[in-house]
């Protein structure tokens, strides 16, 4: 288990834990904000995060290459649908949308950011979890959904990021042993779209196609309507039809 740090508001935890890193303390620990002004998302992406919310940054330094780094936000997935799944009053539309957003009924309830650095002491690994418990944010261009819409009991911050430490640290040890094959199995398990057409945005392109699971390292292999397979290592995916 590892030790939680927590700050009444920060900018983003995830700088807070890309600094201690850089300053030599090599975890594992989470950084914690009760409120964050300027949290990091994927592509660069800002957020603020209300207090009620689970805003935290586990950080480490891991016996890894770098290349296999796009493989954990499957492995924080799925440590975060194993933390909350059990409370929810009906588990079974919550899913995970690929590459980092966990979803409850196509509405996001949580999201995810890895990042790394080459350090003297190994690849130091940052993991950023937003997880919306006591508030939806409103006003978005997509849907989102509160956990403790969701529950029969309200959960708290601190209960969540209990669960979801033993949890990473579960799934952490798994991949670290046995690799990312059962990872991304039962990633596909969970996976968001998996019987609909998608729609995959790169680079001002766009193509259609169906999600046939992940490559070695957690790109998205794709069938577009000819039957070409496609791999997509990164981008924007969505459901129209959703």
């Amino acid at each position: 288990m590892a030790l939680i740090d927590v700050f009444d508001s920060l900018p983003s935890t995830q700088t807070e834990a890309l600094s201690r890193l850089r300053a030599g303390d090599r975890g594992p620990r989470w950084v914690r904000a009760q409120r964050q002004t300027a949290g990091q998302g994927r592509m660069g992406r800002q957020w603020d995060g209300p207090s009620g919310n689970l805003m935290a940054s586990w950080y480490g330094v891991l016996p890894v290459e770098m290349r296999r780094v796009t493989q954990l936000s499957f492995v924080a997935a799925l440590a975060v649908t194993d933390a909350i799944r059990p409370v929810l009053s009906a588990p079974d539309p919550l899913k995970i949308k690929w590459p980092n957003d966990v979803l409850y009924e196509g509405r996001k309830l949580c999201g995810i950011l890895a990042q790394s650095e080459t350090l003297e002491t190994g690849l130091g690994v940052v993991i950023g979890i937003g997880i919306n418990i006591a508030k939806a944010p409103q006003g978005l261009s997509y849907g989102t959904a509160a956990l403790n819409d969701l529950t029969a009991q309200p959960q708290t911050v601190e209960v969540v990021l209990d669960a979801l430490d033993a949890a990473l640290t579960r799934r952490l040890d798994d991949w670290l042993t046995h690799g990312f094959e059962a990872t991304a199995a039962q990633w596909w398990d969970q996976a968001y779209g998996r019987d609909q057409l998608c729609l995959i945005e790169q680079h001002s392109q766009a193509r259609t196609g169906t999600i046939l699971g992940l490559d070695d390292y957690g790109a998205l292999r794709v069938r577009d309507p000819d039957g070409t397979i496609h791999v997509i290592a990164s981008g924007s995916v969505s459901y129209p039809e959703a």
